[in-house]
């Protein structure tokens, strides 16, 4: 079983529309994916303004996955340092933004070396 984290803008479960700043996001969509196939889905309220708790806090909730449309160089470190991959690029809800990971269609979110 793999579990995805996704910022949204509101609890609305798989019809959730994807949050545009991820770091900004009140709301997590939490799914749980089993060879390909989703099994559960929850949204979360997730308050803390600072990034490391934010990322503890999904961590802590045993996400292995992030799907997101944009993510800030701050974020992807903190996750990369939590060694939990980021994917950019998602769009519409988080039903989509699932097809789209599960279909190859997001792009897996690299660290500027420049920036580390």
């Amino acid at each position: 079983m793999t579990r995805f984290a996704v910022p949204v803008v509101s609890p609305e479960g798989l019809g959730s529309k994807i949050s545009e700043h991820f770091a900004r996001s009140e709301y997590f969509a939490i799914l749980d994916a089993k060879e390909g196939k989703l099994v559960s889905v929850k949204v979360v309220h997730c308050v803390p303004d600072d990034d490391k708790k934010k990322a503890g806090l999904l961590s802590d909730r045993g996400v292995e996955v992030v799907l997101a449309g944009r993510i800030g160089s701050c974020m992807v470190r903190v996750f990369m340092d939590k060694g939990i991959p980021m994917f950019s690029g998602a769009e519409g809800t988080v039903k989509q933004a699932f097809e789209d990971y599960m279909a190859g269609k997001l792009a897996e979110v690299k660290p500027n070396p420049y920036q580390l």
